[in-house]
């Protein structure tokens, strides 16, 4: 059986992975205590030691002063908007192309978003930034998207010259570098996700990074005031592990896909994005704090991430340098940045995701509509059709070819071979 190649499934799994999360489900009273104010269940995570040593990693890694961990990066978001005090009629200024979780933290602080058009590479574009830029404007979230780092010096002096506060959405960037400096430092606060797809993984789970003083009390008393995370909810996280690493090599043979059908089906494992989120609602569950069990992943993720980074740009280098398909476009040759997903342009996205189904990859979709994913209420969070009309055509031609630890050499040649002999065919 040939191997499945995968772009997204939980690129980050490995076998110590499983392992810890086995742990945990195997032996519960390692991470769940009897509390009196839990409900009628009575359990609760325990607030454990491993959210401690993970947040010491962080501030290690970045060496910065102030790392605090939350559930997700979208509720790590939400609480660095507040800290920054937004709040009605407030508007907060966010790029196109981008997840919906961006624009829903924005909405339940009271602010509005207001969207901002891309460059070529994914990235905000500076030029349309000013031109957006009103007396209501508060703060400013540049987004380094799929490992790429926006123009930062050029971004930076706007937000100088207009007095914004800004946020950096650095959930495809983990340890990404401009001019020598990491992102997530440059901004008064750096945001990072460890969901399922990202540089490095807990299945869910965030951070805030900061260097102010009073900023890092804030966040610290927001993070105080959230609640543990739910026992069941946690389950799920640890089950996502066992069920992918089985899942994922019978993908092939059916046995694999009907399996994480199902255990999606009737939520035996966690949903990316839950139905309220697409009309821009907040689920009852969240924002909490991160389970004391998945730090532990996050931990030994930590431990490996330049090694991940240094795999993401051997695997993007070699695109670059063999994929050479005319119907393709690379819009940024730039391989020194570890590149969360590797993004070509066609104008045929759903035929070559067919074409490379037919041989046993399934390329990603990241960002296939300007705010994805493709069944959000566009209304409800404020975006109009023509707002930002480059993000709009790049995100009708985008196609990811993955650069997870689990692509090797050999698969990213399949890849490219396929992506080279995909010719559109005669209608």
């Amino acid at each position: 059986m040939k191997k499945i190649i995968f772009t997204g499934f939980s690129p980050n799994l490995t076998e110590r992975d499983v392992l810890i999360a086995l742990k945990f489900l195997c032996l519960p009273w390692k991470w769940f205590t009897l509390l009196d104010a839990c409900g009628p269940i009575g359990f609760s995570l325990i607030n454990g030691k491993y959210i401690k040593i993970a947040e010491e990693k962080l501030k290690q890694y970045f060496k910065i002063k102030y790392a605090y961990t939350f559930d997700s990066g979208r509720s790590a978001l939400y609480f660095a908007l507040k800290s920054l005090r937004a709040g009605e009629g407030d508007e907060i200024l966010t790029q196109a192309y981008t997840c919906v979780v961006v624009p829903n933290a924005i909405c339940q602080t009271g602010a509005k978003p207001v969207y901002v058009d891309i460059c070529n590479d994914f990235n905000m574009d500076p030029e349309d930034l000013e031109k957006k830029i009103t007396h209501k404007s508060k703060i400013l979230i540049i987004q380094h998207t799929f490992g790429l780092p926006a123009q930062l010096g050029k971004l930076l002096l706007i937000a100088k010259k207009y007095n914004l506060k800004v946020v950096e959405d650095c959930a495809h960037s983990f340890g990404a570098k401009y001019n020598g400096q990491f992102v997530g430092t440059f901004g008064d606060i750096g945001m990072f996700s460890f969901g399922a797809d990202k540089t490095i993984s807990c299945v869910r789970g965030g951070a805030l990074i900061t260097k102010n003083s009073e900023l890092a009390d804030k966040i610290k008393q927001y993070q105080n005031n959230l609640p543990l995370p739910l026992m069941s909810k946690t389950i799920q996280h640890l089950l996502h592990y066992p069920l992918f690493f089985v899942g994922k090599p019978l993908y092939g043979i059916k046995i694999g896909k009907v399996l994480l059908y199902i255990a999606k089906k009737f939520n035996i494992i966690n949903h990316i994005i839950y139905k309220p989120e697409k009309s821009g609602h907040p689920v009852p569950f969240y924002p909490a704090r991160l389970a004391n069990a998945l730090a532990q992943i996050l931990i030994n993720q930590l431990q490996e991430v330049d090694e991940i980074n240094d795999h993401r740009r051997r695997i993007a280098k070699l695109y670059t340098n063999f994929v050479h398909n005319k119907k393709v476009r690379h819009p940024t040759s730039d391989i020194r940045h570890p590149k969360l997903r590797y993004t070509i342009l066609t104008k045929h996205p759903r035929k070559m995701h067919d074409y490379a189904k037919k041989h046993g990859i399934i390329l990603g979709n990241w960002y296939n509509t300007v705010i994805a994913p493709a069944d959000i209420d566009l209304e409800k969070i404020g975006y109009k059709k023509g707002d930002c009309p480059n993000a709009e055509l790049l995100a009708s031609q985008s196609i990811n070819l993955p650069t997870n630890r689990c692509t090797t050499e050999k698969d990213a040649k399949r890849i490219v071979k396929v992506i080279n002999q995909f010719n559109r065919p005669v209608a």
